[in-house]
């Protein structure tokens, strides 16, 4: 646990759990059940088709740069400067990076929105990307229009540029009819957890509420439209969405909408759940810490956690009694299966050292000259010294930490090293 270490040393502590009353905290301590699903991945021979996904691609792989009004703009400026002046040195490097790398506002933009369509059509389906792609076309061209001041750091070139990319974009409105809702077997696996907790859940007379974690800001938007229209949810869910912040380059991208279609504030999201006007968050790891919100009865990770604390602090999420802790996991893929094991494994040292009673201020038992045997926390522990002059009582540990913290603050001499050496016994019984 080289991270765990890591940590100790940074803020010089040591990280420890509580032994006292350990078997009452547990009482309200109510660890979750782990389950998961399985998926089919997408089949490369009968992959998914968006047909606003496909007109988007055709015109986003025929988009020539030199017709972007900043590349115009920056060759004209080259052509009124001195050749070999600094100035003139800058320009050139900034258009040459801005060809090499496609980077131009627009260009830059229509391709974030081809690859977080892909996303989502990858994982949520066809019909999601189709709705996805239309409505961010359709907010892009209301904030680009010139006649608008929506986007006062828009030139107006971009924005006519911008405007004469999208109207070359086939877009096809979505369907809201039941047959036409097409979604991945992810999407499937999902509405399945979903329905089989709550109805668990409900059986036993308790109201059901539930987290889903999602990497991606756009998958949560396109996740939370499907499942609101989809016949098996549509009139069971009451879903909410947090999207959080991200510093991600397509939060900057003139494409990025996951704010504007976000209708409700995340005040107002985080209230309706927990009074219940709302079952279903689905939403970024911002729920993960910081936010207030009471524990609920399953949580469900759409996309596997990225790390161990992401693991840890999303399970943790599921605090009620008998709740569910449930991932996702697509069929063959030993990789994901490999990579939640090794987290279990990783947690369980970790528990195993914030428990260890010989690691008080980072000390090891021979360092501290201790011997602790599987009885120490119960019975040694209930030793304790009183200080009668002012009430203060403490037990072994205690004891051990002030004593240490005496030698360690006395006087040191380089040439002599402090070896701590403990000899703890029972009190004498008195008559």
């Amino acid at each position: 646990m080289h991270v765990y270490r890591t940590i100790e040393a940074n803020l010089d502590c040591t990280i420890r759990s509580p032994r006292r009353n350990r078997a009452e905290l547990a009482q309200y301590v109510h660890r979750p059940v782990f389950r998961h699903a399985l998926y089919r991945g997408t089949d490369p021979n009968d992959r998914p088709f968006s047909t606003n996904l496909a007109s988007l691609q055709f015109i986003a792989n025929n988009l020539n740069i030199e017709e972007d009004p900043f590349i115009i703009e920056l060759r004209r400026d080259l052509a009124r400067m001195s050749p070999g002046s600094p100035e003139y040195f800058r320009r050139d490097q900034s258009l040459s990076k801005a060809i090499a790398t496609q980077g131009t506002f627009t260009h830059r933009g229509v391709r974030d929105l081809v690859r977080s369509a892909s996303e989502i059509l990858e994982c949520v389906g066809a019909w999601a990307a189709d709705w996805y792609i239309d409505k961010v076309i359709e907010r892009t061209k209301d904030a680009a229009n010139p006649y608008k001041n929506i986007m006062r750091s828009w030139r107006m070139s971009e924005k006519v540029y911008l405007l004469s990319v999208l109207e070359k974009v086939t877009v096809s409105g979505v369907s809201y009819h039941e047959d036409d809702l097409e979604c991945s077997d992810k999407v499937r696996a999902l509405v399945d957890v979903l329905l089989v907790e709550k109805a668990e859940v409900e059986a036993r007379n308790d109201r059901w509420s539930c987290i889903i974690f999602v990497q991606r800001r756009d998958v949560v938007l396109a996740l939370a439209e499907i499942l609101r229209h989809h016949p098996s949810t549509k009139k069971v869910l009451k879903i909410g969405t947090l999207l959080g912040t991200s510093d991600s380059s397509y939060r900057h991208s003139v494409m990025d909408i996951t704010k504007t279609l976000g209708t409700e504030s995340q005040g107002d999201t985080l209230a309706q759940f927990k009074i219940g006007e709302k079952n279903l968050l689905i939403s970024t790891a911002v729920a993960e810490e910081g936010i207030d919100i009471q524990g609920c009865g399953s949580v469900v990770r759409w996309d596997l956690p990225q790390n161990m604390a992401s693991w840890a602090q999303s399970r943790g999420r599921a605090r009620k009694e008998r709740s569910t802790f449930t991932l996702l996991f697509q069929e063959g893929n030993l990789a994901e299966r490999d990579a939640v094991s090794e987290w279990m494994a990783r947690e369980q040292q970790m528990v195993d050292m914030y428990n260890d009673p010989s690691r008080d201020l980072g000390l090891g038992a021979d360092a501290l000259g201790l011997d602790w045997d599987d009885d120490m926390d119960t019975e040694e522990e209930d030793l304790a010294f009183t200080v009668s002059s002012t009430g203060y009582a403490f037990g072994i540990c205690g004891c051990i930490v002030l004593i240490t913290n005496a030698v360690l603050s006395s006087p040191s001499h380089p040439l002599f090293l402090i070896y701590r050496t403990f000899v703890l016994s029972s009190p004498t019984p008195t008559t």
